[in-house]
Formats: structure tokens, sequence, C-alpha cells
């Protein structure tokens, strides 16, 4: 067993031999370098990693943040159309179904989807948006009832992705009940 621990010690070009061990021939520094370099790595590993975990735990909150305040910028750009909003997303957080905002007026429901991004939205986000307002009206049918519904995506960014212009156009074409994408950047 101590052969092989030695052996495990040495360096490479060393030939083992257990004598070297008690006469000191075995260059310990070189160990100690080398145990040092790999430990000083991992350190330096884990902080850089830890480092990396609150940036994005920062840039998340970051990101929460600037959602929340597009949010009410939409909101208020609702209420300024005279429409009451009820802001789901800032009272039921995660828990709000994909529906960030419902604006009423008269016999209209708006179903709001809000997104402050600098890059456009793709296709699997407007799916998504679809899926939920379907959710939300059968969760909600008792208070939709009677209501002219309608769907709204609204992003910040000025583009749109070519493949959810396609999606937009075949989908409005085949529905009753058309997606609204608007485009109204934050000032």
């Amino acid at each position: 067993m101590l052969k092989k621990i030695i052996d495990l010690l040495k360096p490479k070009n060393e030939k083992t031999n257990n004598n070297n061990l008690l006469s000191g021939s075995i260059d310990t520094k070189n160990i100690d370098k080398q145990w040092l370099e790999k430990n000083t790595n991992k350190e330096n590993t884990s902080i850089s990693n830890q480092e990396n975990s609150t940036k994005k735990q920062l840039s998340q909150q970051e990101k929460i943040k600037k959602g929340k305040e597009y949010e009410y910028f939409i909101k208020i750009y609702f209420e300024n159309l005279n429409y009451k909003v009820y802001p789901n997303g800032y009272i039921k957080g995660v828990k709000d179904s994909g529906i960030d905002l419902i604006a009423y007026k008269d016999n209209e429901a708006i179903l709001i989807q809000c997104k402050n991004w600098k890059n456009p939205p793709k296709q699997k986000d407007l799916k998504i948006f679809l899926i939920d307002c379907d959710l939300y009206i059968q969760k909600n049918n008792k208070i939709l009832k009677n209501k002219d519904i309608k769907k709204f995506f609204i992003t910040s960014c000025e583009k749109m992705d070519y493949g959810v212009e396609c999606y937009l156009k075949e989908y409005n074409n085949l529905q009753e009940t058309k997606i609204h994408y608007k485009i109204i950047p934050k000032v």
C-alpha cells in the first residue's frame, strides 16, 4: 500500500523505491507546487462560479424588474384609453397563467402578454401565449361568458421576427379571435 502512495506522489520520471521516501529523495516541493496549483485553480473556479451565480441572480432580478416596469407602462397605456386594467401578473406573480394584464371596457376583455425584450419574440412565444389564453378563457368562462375577447401580444422590441409575421397572417386568417401583435417601445 505504501508503495502505491509513493508511486502517486513521485514525479513521473522517477523510479519507485521505498527507501526514497525515507531518505527524502522525493521532490516534495514539486508535489506541493502541483497540489497548490490544482487547489488554487479549484478555488478560483469556485469563486468564479460564485461570482457568475451572483451575476445571474442579479441579472434575473433585473429582468424581472424590467418586465414588471413594462407591464406597468402598458397598464397605464390602456388606462389612458379608458380601460379598467387588472394587473394579473403583478398580483399573481408566476401563477399569472401567462396573462400579464386584463383590460376591460364595456363588453370587451383584452388578455395581454407583455414582453420587454431586446430581441423580437419568436413563433413559439406566440403559441405559448395562445395556449395560455385558451386555458384562461376555459377557467374563467363564467366571467368572460358574454365578453368580446381579444388577445394582445405586446412587445417593446421594434423588430418583428419573420416567422412570427407569417404565423400571425396564417392564424388570423383561420381564427375568429385574432391575435393583435403590438409594438409599443418603452419611453
